[in-house]
């Protein structure tokens, strides 16, 4: 029996995110889906079958904004009645050296990539303590691991949400709630700027495979947690 019913993806308008939200849906879970666009979000729910669409809905939403977590969350537990799944995918990054970050892009990402993960765990907490179910997925990166020049903030931030994932499991774990980071290499989507889709199998991830082993972490035994998957293309340099 799945353990889970309903799960939030952000990042939902399109690649990773977008994925993840088919693949949950084809499992049959509800699901929120969340971005800032509105018409991306709007084109991925009507991409979905007449099934599909009645267990998914949208919000709109600046993760950005350390203020908009909580009245997401509240909004989706209204909807659903409750969150069995929390998946912080959302992510973004340039790719310049440091000196060239204005001090608003410094602070955007590391909200986006760092702090609102942590905001939105935050917020689904009491409600899966209480349940004693749940489970949090960070998406972090496998930079979380190794250093690369001209994206110090991003993977500043994506160190930081493995250290939040490892610390939060030893938290919560003995309360039902369990929490895995994914990191994975590079991704055929379109982050920082790449065209989705251009990128050859056998060095960048297909989306939809990797979102077929994410979902798979959901539906293992109560009593077995993955705290930290790594996922690479065969040949990724890495």
């Amino acid at each position: 029996m799945r353990p889970y019913c309903t799960a939030l993806v952000t990042g939902a308008s399109r690649g990773l995110g977008a994925a993840l939200a088919r693949e949950l849906l084809a499992r049959d879970y509800r699901v929120m889906l969340v971005a800032r666009s509105e018409p991306d979000l709007r084109r991925q729910v009507d991409g979905l079958s007449a099934p599909q669409r009645e267990r998914a809905d949208w919000l709109c939403c600046d993760l950005s904004d350390p203020a908009a977590t909580r009245v997401l969350v509240a909004g989706v537990e209204q909807r659903f009645g409750g969150l069995d799944v929390l998946l912080n995918n959302a992510g973004a990054s340039g790719y310049k050296p440091l000196l060239q970050w204005s001090a608003d892009e410094v602070i955007h990402c590391v909200s986006l990539n760092l702090l609102a993960p942590m905001l939105l765990a935050q917020a689904v907490l009491p409600g899966m303590i209480e349940r004693r179910r749940g489970m949090i997925v960070n998406i972090a990166s496998d930079l979380a691991r190794r250093p690369l020049a001209n994206m110090a903030p991003y993977v500043a931030a994506k160190h930081g949400l493995l250290g939040f994932s490892a610390s939060l499991l030893r938290e919560v774990k003995s309360q039902g709630v369990k929490v895995t980071s994914v990191l994975p290499g590079i991704i055929d989507t379109a982050f920082n700027g790449a065209a989705e889709g251009s990128k050859d199998e056998t060095w960048a991830l297909n989306a939809a495979a990797l979102a077929s082993r994410i979902a798979d972490l959901l539906e293992l035994p109560a009593n077995i947690v993955v705290d930290e998957l790594t996922v690479h293309p065969l040949q990724q340099d890495f």
